[in-house]
C-alpha cells in the first residue's frame, strides 16, 4: 500500500507531538510542510518517492526568493527534518534534502540585556506591590538562561539542593538540571518564604494563589518594570540571551553553555552566542596562551 506525500506528512506532525515538540515548534513544522505540499500539488507530485533533489532545490529557490534569509530558513529546516524521519523510517532510502543548500543566515549580534541592565529592574522592582517575586524572576531568568515557559513551569520540588533547578518543561520534552547561584538563589528563596501566597498550587512562580504565572504574565510584568526604570522594552528571551552572552564574556564554555541552555546542537547555542568585537577581545587577553610567555 502506497501512501500519499499528504498521509505522510500528517504521520510526521504527530510524530512530533508525541515527541513533545512546543505549541510554536509545532506551528512552524505545520506551517512549512503545509506550504510544501502546495507546492507540490501544483507540481502534480503526491509521493515522497517523487520527490527528487532538483525538485526540491527548486523550491528552495522560490522561497529564498521569496523571503527572508531567517524566513527562507525557517521555512526550509522543517523540511530537513521530514525527509530525514522518512530516510528513518525507511519510507525512501535517502533524504533528497541532503545537498538542498540551506539559505546563509546572516551573523547577527541579537538584543541580549546585560548587567548594569538589570540592575536598574531589580532596583525597579523595589518599588512594586509584588516586588520580591519580581526581583526573583528577574534573577532567575538571567542567572540560569531558562525560557519563559521552562520558567513558568517550575514547581516547588523542582527547586533542589545544592544549586539547582530540574527543568521539567523543557522544548523537545527533554528535562534538564541547570546550575542557580548563590546570588540569584537568594532572591529566590525570599520569595519562597515570604513572598508566595499560600496555596495547593506547585508552580513557584504565581500572579495570585488561585493562578500560576504564564508567558504573558511574565512579559506584562518586565513591560511594567522596563517602563518605571525607563528601559527599553526587553522581552522574557533577551535575558536568555544576555545569560549566554554573559557567560562566554566571564569565560564560560560553549560546550557547558549548551548543555545549560538545553540546545539538542551547538549549532543552536552558536546563534545566542554572538559576541562583539571587544568581547572576542577581552576573552583572548583572558584566555591567550601567550599569557605570561617571555616575562
Amino acid at each position: 500500500m502506497h501512501f500519499t506525500l499528504t498521509q505522510h506528512t500528517q504521520d510526521f506532525l504527530q510524530y512530533c507531538r508525541q515527541k513533545g515538540h512546543s505549541p510554536g515548534t509545532m506551528a512552524a513544522y505545520t506551517q512549512a510542510v503545509r506550504k510544501f505540499l502546495d507546492y507540490a500539488d501544483a507540481a502534480g507530485v503526491t509521493e515522497a518517492e517523487a520527490v527528487t533533489r532538483l525538485f526540491l532545490r527548486a523550491y528552495a529557490q522560490q522561497v529564498s526568493e521569496a523571503l527572508s534569509p531567517g524566513g527562507a530558513h525557517a521555512r526550509l529546516r522543517p523540511l530537513k527534518t521530514f525527509f530525514n524521519w522518512l530516510e528513518a523510517e525507511e519510507v525512501i532510502a535517502k533524504s533528497p534534502m541532503t545537498r538542498v543548500p540551506m539559505p546563509k543566515m546572516p551573523r547577527q549580534v541579537l538584543p541580549a540585556i546585560d548587567p548594569e541592565q538589570v540592575g536598574q529592574l531589580m532596583t525597579a522592582a523595589l518599588h512594586s506591590r509584588l516586588g520580591v517575586r519580581d526581583r526573583a524572576i528577574i534573577a532567575v531568568l538571567f542567572d540560569t538562561g531558562v525560557r519563559v515557559s521552562e520558567l513558568c513551569g517550575i514547581h516547588l520540588e523542582d527547586v533542589q539542593a545544592g544549586g539547582r533547578i530540574y527543568v521539567r518543561q523543557a522544548k523537545g520534552g527533554r528535562g534538564r538540571v541547570v546550575p542557580i547561584s548563590r546570588s540569584a538563589l537568594r532572591h529566590l528563596t525570599k520569595y519562597l518564604n515570604s513572598g508566595r501566597p499560600r496555596t495547593r498550587l506547585t508552580q513557584v512562580f504565581l500572579s495570585d494563589a488561585e493562578t500560576p504565572m504564564n508567558r504573558d504574565s511574565v512579559k506584562q510584568m518586565l513591560e511594567r518594570l522596563c517602563r518605571v526604570a525607563k528601559l527599553p522594552n526587553f522581552t522574557p528571551h533577551t535575558f536568555r540571551r544576555g545569560f549566554a552572552v554573559n557567560y562566554l564574556r566571564n569565560s564560560g564554555d560553549v560546550f557547558t553553555l549548551q548543555r545549560i541552555m538545553g540546545h539538542a546542537t551547538l549549532e543552536m547555542t552558536n546563534r545566542y552566542a554572538v559576541l562583539h568585537d571587544d568581547d572576542l577581545k577581552d576573552v583572548h587577553r583572558r584566555a591567550s596562551p601567550m599569557s605570561g610567555v617571555g616575562r
